[in-house]
């Protein structure tokens, strides 16, 4: 035995076994030892354990131990919670954290539907779960967008505050000064770090100043991750239009003046996921100053490398147009995961076949293949290695299956039969979901297609009877399949942004029927109003129209409308602190629903009414709306409209809201069909008549259109005065000029109008306003060479103007008239003299 335990000892001595090893041994060792040596007990160490186990041990309890709820006595329960209140509120924080911490985008519609369930009746409820939610979505920002669809389902959650009853706050509101409260924090932060960072500075002793370093940096780096997962959050929130460009332009504005490196560093994760939403046109001024701003920092180098580099990463994507280099990596659903799985799954087989195949084909890299003759492969198919992989350029075009022949010598190779059973027809390509790898899973597909594989070559005769003979017929051409909502939102974006910037209704309007998705076109009607809320009255009046349109076609259900226009008016109020303007630009965006083809007046208005009655808002909105239509048409056909529809103000204004007053103040009499005391019209100035007439032609009005604005905005003595002719004729030939160099005429305008012109240009008098008219255009534009003569031509093709005005025109001394009189006469002389000689040959003849 002693050989056995020093041949232990030395064992340990030499230390080539790990430490488990050698402390096992010494405590054989150990054990082997009489009393009084070593550990000295002459047992196991644990003996004295052992023999304790079997003592009565008494456990120390603390006054306030904490039990299962399960456990807990109705007493215990009772004695805990002051009153019943604040138990409930306790319990639904216990039950809004579990919903979170289970939220997935596969199971979010169950969880929010847990949510929506929940008792949220108080202002401290309400603010707790903001905070809870909020925690959560900086704590975890690859799930921000997540939580910020969460805070979208719950925008419209309303409480009334603890200190003024009768007022009320929402769930918006609250998460936004949460969120502004956190992006200010940093100054705080900042202050706090200073005065630790001094304490740090004036410790002494090493173990205090380690604890402040660590305590330090930890502080620090908790900090960052906030701040970092407060952008990404606030991010999402402004993707889906629960922040506004407003808002955004002022967190960029305060994180580049800061200039420190976790501004910069924020700023630059803020741009590179919002970036594309508000660069547009109308801001491009401003993301231009932001940029110029960045690119100094970058060449100033006062800050680091790596922040210099996350700049430049974003002034790249910027120039890229938006578009990066990688696709975000957010949450996915189990199905997604498969799915990617599966892509990931062919793209190594892919790989795989694709190097067996080179290996093959490696021994037989000449062109020709040795010049063999084997049913028309001698063309160069074979050409191995890397010639045959890479040059794309001399590839010829795929057979019927693309499948790249490539010939194998049979000497030197066997061929396994049983794996050409394997190799199947390739389905039909999916254009819009297609990845670089086989056409089918497990397949050799048609990895040519999508590869940069060798070049492909006619194939044996006797492989291609054989393919007719065994390949079965193709399958029907399956139906499309429904877009999911992500898509179509994604889609309707693309839609309407092109659309916007080419104004090509015909081609909007085809490539929304080409969607096929009517159940969810709602999202599309949701997606054209958030997109053009805040930007030019052009584009929100195109919107308005072009929803019109889909409407007129049939494309655009009316419950799908009003399903997209109700998520808007829904938070409207909300906004209205953001927007100030929010409910004139909802008028513009449904205004032109009320056209030709739309829908009444009467259905429109009741039913856009129903999420704004109870807040008090429908009368506002309606009156921005007949205020639009009073200024396209006329009070009179507004207020014709509105009696069609049987409409009344006291089924859209609050019961404590006297009607009369209301509609004395918002100046919407005109709807119970009375006229001024005097029952004359309200007569228009020049600029004021010239305004809308010009309004009338940029909207592309027909004439009838026009003739009913005029009748119904004049009266008979201002229907026949100079001031409309004047009005007309310059709108009309201004409408017609082709700003080039130089300046043209186009006489399809002129004759478009040309009825209009000859209604109210009834007699000579008439026709010598119009071209004095004419004339002060001329002098306003600085007398453009040669355009007078064109529009003089024009006038006189079309029968507008008769020989006797011209005349009366070129002779007419009046002194009103007389600015730029001479240098018009010198433009047209040609003009009189064409028409005077042809005047002198109708003579003759």
């Amino acid at each position: 035995m002693d050989q056995y335990f020093n041949q232990m000892e030395k064992i340990i001595k030499d230390k080539k076994t790990s430490f488990r090893i050698r402390f096992m041994l010494q405590d054989v060792l150990d054990l082997q030892r009489p009393p009084g040596m070593g550990m000295g007990v002459g047992g196991p160490r644990r003996s004295a354990q052992m023999q304790s186990l079997s003592d009565d041990i008494q456990l120390n309890k603390a006054e306030k131990a904490w039990k299962p709820s399960t456990k807990k006595t109705r007493v215990e329960v009772e004695s805990e919670s002051d009153d019943s209140e604040h138990g409930k509120t306790q319990e639904l924080f216990k039950s809004v954290r579990s919903i979170l911490n289970k939220l997935t985008p596969q199971k979010f519609q169950q969880l929010m539907k847990m949510v929506t369930d929940l008792t949220i009746d108080t202002e401290e409820r309400l603010k707790g779960v903001i905070d809870l939610t909020f925690e959560k979505a900086i704590a975890e920002p690859n799930f921000s967008v997540v939580y910020a669809n969460m805070c979208r389902c719950l925008m419209g959650l309303k409480v009334e505050t603890t200190d003024k009853p009768g007022v009320t706050v929402n769930f918006r509101k609250l998460l936004l000064n949460r969120c502004q409260k956190d992006f200010e924090k940093g100054q705080v932060d900042d202050e706090i770090f200073e005065r630790k960072q001094k304490e740090l500075d004036a410790a002494t002793v090493p173990e205090e100043k380690q604890r402040l370093t660590e305590q330090l940096q930890r502080e620090k780096d908790n900090a960052h991750r906030c701040s970092m997962g407060n952008i990404k959050f606030i991010g999402e929130l402004f993707k889906l239009k629960m922040l506004t460009e407003a808002i955004m332009h002022d967190c960029i504005v305060k994180l580049l003046k800061n200039h420190d490196e976790e501004s910069l560093e924020c700023l630059c994760r803020l741009l590179s996921s919002i970036g594309k939403d508000v660069d547009f046109e109308k801001a491009k001024p401003r993301m231009d100053q932001y940029f110029n701003q960045m690119e100094k920092i970058i060449k100033d180098r006062k800050t680091s490398s790596r922040i210099r580099f996350m700049l430049q990463d974003v002034l790249d994507l910027r120039r890229s147009s938006w578009v990066p280099r990688r696709g975000e990596q957010g949450p996915k659903t189990i199905e997604q995961i498969h799915k990617d799985a599966e892509l990931e799954e062919q793209r190594e087989q892919m790989n795989v076949q694709h190097a067996f195949i080179s290996k093959l084909s490696g021994g037989h890299g000449g062109r020709n293949d040795g010049g063999r003759n084997d049913g028309g492969r001698n063309d160069g198919g074979a050409r191995g290695g890397r010639e045959g992989r890479y040059n794309q350029g001399r590839r010829q075009p795929p057979q019927d299956e693309g499948w790249n022949t490539v010939p194998i010598s049979t000497k030197n190779r066997p061929i396994d039969t049983s794996r050409l059973s394997k190799i199947t027809k390739t389905p039909a390509l999916d254009f819009n979901n297609q990845v670089l790898g086989p056409g089918g899973k497990g397949m050799f597909g048609s990895w040519g297609k999508g590869n940069s594989g060798g070049s492909t070559t006619a194939k044996p005769a006797e492989a291609v009877t054989r393919e007719k003979s065994d390949t079965p017929p193709p399958p029907p051409a399956s139906t499309k399949p429904t877009l999911t909502e992500e898509e179509l939102t994604k889609k309707s974006t693309a839609i309407i942004e092109e659309y916007l910037h080419l104004n090509d209704m015909k081609e909007a309007l085809q490539c929304v029927h080409e969607m096929s998705s009517t159940q969810l076109l709602f999202l599309f009607v949701q997606t054209g109003l958030e997109s053009t809320l805040e930007r030019s009255t052009i584009a929100r009046e195109r919107m308005g129209l072009l929803l019109q349109q889909l409407i007129k076609a049939g494309t655009l259900p009316k419950q799908q409308y009003y399903n997209g226009l109700q998520e808007i008016l829904e938070v409207a109020e909300d906004m209205a602190i953001d927007i100030p303007h929010i409910w004139l630009y909802l008028a513009e965006l449904i205004s032109p629903m009320l056209r030709e083809g739309g829908i009444p007046m009467g259905e429109l208005f009741r039913e856009i009414s129903k999420p704004l009655i109870p807040l008090g808002q429908a009368g506002v909105l309606l009156v921005q709306i007949l205020n639009l239509l009073c200024k396209e048409r006329s009070h009179k056909k507004a207020g014709a409209m509105w009696r069609e529809g049987g409409l009344r103000w006291r089924d859209f204004l609050p019961e404590d809201v006297d009607v009369n007053k209301f509609m004395t103040e918002k100046k919407v009499e005109f709807t119970l069909g009375v006229e001024s005391e005097d029952g004359q019209k309200e007569e228009l100035s020049s600029e004021e008549l010239s305004k809308q007439i010009q309004r009338l032609i940029q909207d592309q009005a027909d004439d009838q259109r026009l003739f009913d604005w005029i009748e119904d905005n004049l009266d008979e003595q201002q229907m026949s005065s100079n001031m409309l002719v004047r009005a007309l004729m310059t709108c009309i030939c201004q409408s017609a000029i082709i700003y080039e160099n130089p300046n043209k005429v186009d006489a399809a305008k002129i004759k478009k109008r040309a009825k209009v012109l000859q209604k109210y240009l009834s007699d000579d008098k008439k026709e010598l306003q119009a071209l004095y008219a004419l004339q002060a255009l001329m002098v306003e534009l600085e007398q453009p060479a040669n355009l007078l003569r064109m529009f003089f031509d024009s006038l006189y093709d079309e029968d507008v103007i008769k020989e006797e005005a011209f005349y009366k025109w070129e002779s007419s001394k009046d002194p009103a008239e007389q600015q730029g009189k001479g240098v018009a006469l010198k433009s047209v002389t040609a003009f009189f003299t064409w028409i005077r000689e042809a005047a002198y040959e109708s003579y003759d003849s």
